[in-house]
């Protein structure tokens, strides 16, 4: 019998939380214990967490919002003092979409001798441009399981507890983006494979109407602050990693994408503007953690 347990990732939304949590312990393979990792600003999640008083839960308030990448490393901290043998690594909002999600990745952890991450959903990430790459439908098809680059956040992720042992951790300084990729990139780095489980993707991509769908190459973004953080964060995972041929495409792309906001109109244009030059300013000062507000 395994160890299995987890942490789950929350900022000021304590009955959402409860839910997820409620979804978390209803599944068919149920975690024995739940770090729950508190970036609020405010007590309302401890007092929630309290009034549960259920044995299973472990609680740790972060004193700060930390964002997901601080609060992550703390997790995968906590969890491998816990000697578990695999972590589930959770948000307060993306509880796993299937009540036999645990059940199904942890039947294929000994797959590939060498897994360090399972997901539910992954996919490819160009090293070179900087870009992530969609995992054709009909690749999934074909296959029961296949390694990828990364599990994306809310993809029902599961860390061995050997890499969390060993200290992999995403870098707290991003805040917020791209932590879970900066994360399995340096898993692969050390030799382990990340895996998903090809039917359970599928399914993943039929209940969101995905399976045919084409990824845009540029389009009007909701939150620009997203922008900022995405673009820092590249960058400050082109020097972790040393991918300077990465690093180089980066800063042409989105020279390009300053400029090309503009076709939405001058208002969106020049935010739009502003926060890559702010992204790149701070890149290149060294800048990191919270600098922009979501």
């Amino acid at each position: 019998m395994i160890r299995f347990g987890g942490f789950i990732i929350t900022f000021n939304r304590p009955e959402v939380l409860k839910e997820t949590i409620s979804k978390v312990f209803n599944q068919s393979y149920q975690p024995e214990l739940i770090w729950i990792i508190d970036n609020s600003e405010d007590l309302a999640t401890d007092h929630m967490i309290a009034s549960l008083q259920d044995p299973r839960l472990r609680y740790f308030r972060m004193g700060y919002n930390a964002g997901p990448a601080g609060a992550a490393q703390k997790g995968l901290e906590l969890c491998s003092k816990e000697d578990l043998d695999w972590i589930y690594w959770g948000d307060d909002n993306d509880p796993p979409f299937r009540t036999d999600c645990f059940e199904r990745l942890l039947a294929i952890r000994d797959v590939n001798p060498f897994a360090g991450v399972l997901g539910s959903v992954g996919q490819f990430f160009d090293r070179k441009k900087g870009v992530i790459k969609r995992v054709q439908t009909r690749l999934l098809e074909k296959k029961d399981v296949i390694d990828v680059d990364y599990v994306a956040g809310g993809m029902c992720m599961l860390v061995s507890g050997e890499v969390a042992k060993i200290g992999i951790a995403p870098d707290p300084g991003l805040f917020f983006g791209f932590e879970e990729l900066d994360f399995c990139l340096k898993v692969s780095r050390k030799g382990y494979s990340i895996v998903v489980d090809c039917k359970l993707f599928l399914e993943a991509r039929a209940a969101t109407g995905r399976l045919e769908f084409e990824r845009p190459t540029y389009q009007r973004k909701q939150n620009l602050a997203r922008e900022y953080y995405s673009l820092r964060n590249l960058l400050m995972i082109s020097d972790s990693l040393t991918l300077p041929a990465m690093k180089h495409q980066l800063i042409k792309k989105w020279f390009v994408k300053s400029l090309y906001g503009f076709r939405y109109g001058p208002k969106y244009g020049m935010r739009n503007f502003r926060l890559i030059m702010l992204a790149f300013w701070h890149y290149f000062k060294g800048i990191n953690g919270k600098t922009v507000e979501l």
